[in-house]
């Protein structure tokens, strides 16, 4: 068999082929792609497209069918370019051939590097998942199994772990004496943790942006966005999270530290949603049977309030009596350890890179 690697910016016949690629690959119960969100960026309409410069690749077989795609993406004066949006068939030689494409082109954009997957932006999605396929969650990069192994087979390393930890039911009698007595003195210091509501949630969305940018500024693939960039990229969690399991840090009358959780949708919000997942989105949100720990940042000088701020979610979770994840947290991380004991497994994922 024979594959073509073709460049599909403004072919609406290849788009659509793009764009469909994942259906065939996933079933229903396991696909969280965002097709609307994915022809914004081919067709430089996203919020964030006046950052970046993208190539959409896709590489079709002997009939024409679309086995492998991805989109190459390029900001000005980065020596690092992005691959993501990346799907494909278990077929080392298209993926290869498809690699190969993306590095020519990186490099005649004057890039020495690409790391993927990296959906565009460190602010849409990046990160394969490499383990616990089994198993998936609200907000993880979700992939076949077998991406990983494509992409070592096309020259690119590991460069990045990452890790979500499972936790499972918080016991009626359980204590860490550590983290509460953490809590409890962080409060006698005068700091206070308290959950936003609706009526304060663009304030305090507005709150964590002015910590994330600058708390995220070291991770690799960041990039700044715009405060109202960012607030059209997240307010979506309004109509998904559960007030008491978002918890915000003030310490003076300024906020200090944030974190943020949601009932565990599974991929219920993923696509063009029915009438039918409306229904169950509304019934998840209002009974969880399990949560996800999305986002967590502690301004640095404000040492122990992570345990702390853990500690106030840990409650929630006791009082709910449900299992939980915390999502996505890089290896090196601090928060990798907290509550340990409670820990019944942890998924991977990992970036990858190569010279072109």
């Amino acid at each position: 068999m024979s594959y073509t690697v073709l460049e599909i910016s403004g072919k609406e016949a290849l788009i659509r082929k793009f764009l469909e690629l994942p259906g065939r690959l996933y079933s229903k119960k396991e696909i969280m792609q965002q097709p609307e969100e994915e022809r914004r960026i081919l067709e430089g309409t996203h919020v964030l497209s006046h950052y970046f410069t993208v190539f959409p690749l896709l590489v079709l077989d002997e009939g024409g069918t679309a086995v492998s795609r991805a989109v190459l993406t390029v900001y000005p004066e980065d020596p690092e370019a992005y691959l993501g949006f990346f799907e494909s068939e278990d077929l080392t030689e298209a993926v290869k051939l498809l690699l190969k494409k993306a590095g020519t082109i990186a490099a005649s954009q004057g890039c020495v590097k690409i790391t993927g997957p990296v959906d565009a932006s460190f602010w849409i999605r990046y990160r394969f998942k490499a383990n616990c396929f089994e198993h998936s969650y609200t907000g993880e990069p979700y992939n076949r199994s077998y991406y990983v192994r494509l992409w070592q087979e096309a020259g690119y390393e590991i460069t990045e772990r990452y890790y979500s930890n499972h936790y499972r039911i918080v016991g009626r009698t359980y204590q860490n004496p550590v983290f509460s007595s953490r809590l409890q003195q962080k409060l006698k210091e005068g700091y206070e943790i308290k959950s936003p509501s609706p009526r304060t949630f663009a304030c305090t969305l507005e709150e964590v942006y002015d910590l994330l940018i600058e708390l995220y500024r070291s991770f690799p693939v960041y990039k700044p966005v715009s405060r109202e960039e960012f607030s059209s990229l997240y307010s979506y969690l309004k109509s998904l999270i559960r007030w008491p399991m978002v918890k915000m840090a003030y310490y003076q009358g300024k906020a200090v530290g944030f974190f943020i959780s949601i009932p565990d949708y599974g991929n219920t919000i993923y696509g063009r949603l029915s009438p039918v997942d409306y229904i169950r989105i509304l019934r998840n949100r209002v009974k969880p049977r399990s949560y996800v720990m999305l986002y967590m940042g502690i301004d640095a000088s404000h040492r122990g309030l992570g345990k702390a701020m853990a500690e106030a979610i840990k409650e929630e979770l006791k009082a709910a009596g449900v299992p939980s994840v915390g999502a996505l947290i890089r290896q090196g991380n601090v928060n990798r350890d907290y509550f340990q004991e409670l820990v019944d497994y942890e998924y991977e994922y990992v970036l990858l890179g190569r010279s072109v």
